[in-house]
């Protein structure tokens, strides 16, 4: 019995090393292993090396929080999930062009130990996400004349400079559809992180120090 519960405590203080407690989100508990993954998964999507340094882990952390934050709103007003034929479309346009064939993507999960299952579950709680905070937060923007203007005089000029040297600016009727994305997309992004700021400084979040040396 003795050597029973030795075995049994040094497994248990083997898995807390493995898979240590990250943080914790009023009831809601992330591990380290899932901040790992994250880093995956996003490396995955944007085709760079995944960075596990502390600062990486961080930034996931915070990702994290913003993905939970928004689930609990979505699962609260019973926002659905997009089909999985939506979610494979969105595979098929972005991630599949980079690679030469089906086997050469899913070498390319296995390097970086992923499944097929976990890049759709990532990308379907990405497509709800976006889709949900195009209901919410762009919904009912509204963009002015003026604004547009003062937009193509000093951010689009900026922007035209630099991509086209040495070439005129188009008129601003042409570029106003363009502009008046620029703005929607901005006042979206405004208008997102102050909801996510508000409810994160309503939740309570408590990280593990330890797990970011």
């Amino acid at each position: 019995m003795r050597t029973l519960l030795l075995i049994l405590a040094m497994a248990a203080a083997q898995a807390e090393i493995i898979d240590r407690i990250a943080l914790t989100i009023d009831n809601r508990v992330i591990t380290e292993s899932m901040l790992f993954q994250q880093i995956r998964l996003a490396a995955f999507y944007d085709n760079k090396a995944p960075d596990f340094s502390a600062s990486a882990k961080r930034k996931a952390a915070d990702t994290l929080i913003s993905q939970i934050l928004l689930i609990r709103e979505m699962d609260d007003t019973r926002y659905p999930d997009p089909a999985m034929a939506t979610v494979l479309e969105h595979v098929k346009e972005t991630v599949m062009p980079r690679f030469a064939n089906e086997e050469a993507y899913r070498k390319d999960l296995a390097d970086r130990r992923l499944t097929e299952q976990d890049v759709l579950r990532f990308l379907q709680s990405m497509v709800r996400s976006l889709d949900f905070i195009d209901l919410r937060f762009r919904r009912g923007q509204q963009v002015s004349t003026l604004e547009t203007a003062d937009f193509y005089r000093k951010e689009f000029s900026a922007q035209w400079a630099k991509r086209n040297p040495g070439k005129p600016m188009p008129p601003l009727d042409q570029v106003s559809d363009d502009i008046e994305e620029q703005i929607l997309a901005a006042k979206t992004d405004a208008a997102t992180e102050e909801w996510l700021s508000q409810t994160r400084a309503s939740a309570r979040i408590r990280f593990r120090e330890e797990v970011f040396q």
